[in-house]
Formats: C-alpha cells, sequence, structure tokens
C-alpha cells in the first residue's frame, strides 16, 4: 500500500467524521446500491453499524482490496482512547470474476467484484437473505 493510501484510509477512519457525514454514505440509508471503485481510491462505506473504507490496485491479474473496519459509536467513528480511534485492516486478491463478501448487522452486506484482469472492481451494497434458521433482521 502505498503511503499516500495509508494516510488516507487513516484520514477518514481517524478524523471522526460527522453523523451527517456518514449518513450521507453510501449504503447508510439501507438500499441497494452498486458502486464502480477506481483504482487506489478509497471508498467509504456504512454496512450494518460498521464503518468500512475500501480500495483497490491492479496486482497480478487480480485486485489487490484492502477493506479497513470500524465500529460505529454515536455517529461516528469508534473512540480509540488516548491513541485515537482503531480500525482493522484486511488486505486480500480477489481473482477475476470472484468476489469477497462481508456481512454486517441486520443482514446488511457488501460485496466486493473483481473483474477482468483485476482492472475494475464493483462494490455492492446489499440486504441478504437471513441464513437459515434466522429470521430476517438478525444476524
Amino acid at each position: 500500500m502505498s503511503k499516500l493510501l495509508a494516510i488516507t484510509a487513516a484520514a477518514l477512519i481517524g478524523t471522526g467524521l460527522s453523523a451527517t457525514a456518514w449518513a450521507e454514505m453510501p449504503g447508510a440509508d439501507g438500499t441497494e446500491t452498486q458502486i464502480v471503485m477506481t483504482p487506489n481510491k478509497g471508498l467509504p462505506l456504512d454496512v450494518g453499524g460498521k464503518r468500512i473504507v475500501s480500495y483497490f490496485q491492479q496486482q497480478d491479474n487480480a485486485c489487490g482490496l484492502t477493506v479497513v473496519l470500524s465500529e460505529s459509536e454515536g455517529g461516528g467513528v469508534a473512540a480509540g482512547g488516548s491513541e485515537g480511534p482503531h480500525g482493522t485492516r484486511i488486505t486480500t486478491n480477489v481473482i477475476p470474476g470472484q468476489s469477497l463478501r462481508l456481512d454486517g448487522d441486520k443482514n446488511s452486506a457488501a460485496e466486493f467484484l473483481c473483474g477482468p484482469e483485476g482492472r475494475k472492481m464493483n462494490a455492492h451494497i446489499y440486504t441478504r437473505n437471513a441464513y437459515p434458521g434466522k429470521s430476517a433482521g438478525k444476524s
């Protein structure tokens, strides 16, 4: 990950964006959303009470995907004590035609689909079907 991308992701998570800004993020209102991602550009999302910042880079004919997750607290980013907000970073390669799915609370989900040769990636925010034996709206 380039230093600029690391700083951008940390800034998005660490700034404690206002509840209004988070409410306007894709996925915040619970509607289904499709987004064509731009390589090396952070994409902030709200999925089931989690704040997500993701980006991808073309890497060995695949999509090198990085996702930073953080908890929500009172409409902002979770407090991280004296060191500031914390997040969990996940990095993986997604091969073309395959996807990575993140399931959130209340059956919300984000799916990242890798396009041909890793040149393109789509983000899909949606409400998934309940797991067998679970009622809708509960995880």
